[in-house]
């Protein structure tokens, strides 16, 4: 059950990560606006139309931001909570009454783990829902229709997939290229067609591609065996569906991006490797990392308490730097590790877990350092 003074700090520590997050979003906006404002800026648009184009992009851009500087924001809330209770000196009554400072941990906390849970939320449900918004260019109204990443099927022996862009809303490929290798044709064949649309799995088929309308004539004896189970011409002789578990996201920027997928989907990808064995390490890094990020925003505030409340004490000023720069290196071998990951120089498990356990030790060791 919490105490007053536990909801007071938990209060403070929601109030200052408001804050924070108004403050650096705000200079944030500030600063890119003023840099890209030329790209808002159209013929024969209004003042106001502009305006509202500005507040539209930036508004999506705020939940992008949050999944970005949140767990620092919350670590910064933590550390500027425990330092004022160390300026005003607040904690006193609270050891002299003989209360461990480790106590104030339980607040901080409770706010970070609910703090880390709006982030989580964020991550798994706004940024795949807003997608489409969160690639929308400066300027622009919308980014429904984009350029194709080419891809290679591996369930289908390396298959060559290209368009010339993709309609989202639609989850159409339009002019679409499909380049069958030798398993499934006996000589260099690519079915082209005006567009694709990608059906996903049921009980009456596999997952696969509808194209439609194709460009020229289909030839179905050069198709192999393996070949006439995967590529099924429709009976109006103009339509051919092709059996492929590369999905529509995998054709555009989102199926790169990987911030903009939830959890759900990047399991269902590393499960099911159908564009690479590559992709998959690193949709595995960013799975762990999705993990262990909570847990690294809570050990950091377990680091922070006893170098903020030192025993032994030359001043507050010392005692913030001490902790500054402790954080700040463990920040630093975080992000190594995680490019150590993205390498291939590390496990992606191990890249994203041997921080955890490092933290880990720390914070048990700088039990010590503690007021008491």
């Amino acid at each position: 059950m919490l105490t007053t003074f536990d909801k007071y700090l938990l209060n403070r520590l929601v109030h200052t990560f408001a804050v924070f997050f108004i403050a650096t979003y705000g200079l944030f906006v500030v600063i890119d606006l003023f840099t890209n404002i030329d790209d808002f800026m159209r013929d024969g648009d209004s003042t106001l139309h502009m305006a509202g184009g500005i507040a539209k992009y930036y508004a999506y851009r705020a939940v992008e931001f949050l999944e970005m500087a949140g767990p620092t924001l919350i670590i910064l809330a933590a550390v500027a909570v425990l330092g004022l209770l160390e300026r005003h000196s607040e904690s006193h009554p609270i050891l002299a009454a003989g209360v461990p400072a480790f106590r104030l941990l339980k607040p901080l906390l409770i706010g970070a783990g609910g703090l880390s849970l709006l982030l989580v939320l964020n991550q798994e449900f706004l940024m795949p829902s807003l997608a489409v918004e969160l690639q929308t260019p400066r300027g622009g109204n919308s980014a429904q229709v984009q350029k194709v990443d080419p891809v290679y099927d591996y369930t289908n022996y390396l298959m060559h997939i290209d368009g010339r862009e993709v309609i989202i809303e639609e989850r159409r490929l339009v002019q679409a290229s499909f380049n069958l290798p030798r398993e499934l044709a006996r000589q260099s064949y690519a079915l082209e067609a005006d567009s694709a649309v990608f059906h996903s799995a049921t009980d009456n088929h596999p997952a696969g591609w509808l194209l439609e309308n194709l460009t020229g004539l289909f030839d179905e004896s050069l198709l192999t065996k393996e070949g006439r189970e995967r590529v099924i011409p429709r009976n109006n002789g103009r339509d051919v569906f092709i059996v492929s578990d590369v999905s529509f996201e995998h054709l555009y920027n989102r199926g790169r991006n990987l911030k903009l997928l939830s959890s759900k989907e990047l399991i269902e990808r590393i499960r099911n490797p159908s564009t690479g064995f590559m992709p998959v390490q690193s949709q595995s890094l960013a799975l762990h990392s999705r993990v262990t990020r909570p847990l690294l925003t809570l050990l950091s505030i377990t680091i922070a308490l006893p170098l903020i409340m030192r025993r032994e004490s030359k001043s507050l000023i010392m005692n913030m730097a001490t902790c500054a720069l402790v954080l700040g290196v463990f920040y630093g071998f975080f992000q190594g590790c995680l490019a150590m990951g993205s390498g291939h120089f590390l496990r992606p498990d191990l890249a994203a877990w041997l921080p955890v356990i490092v933290m880990g030790g720390t914070s048990v060791w700088t039990t010590g350092y503690v007021q008491t």
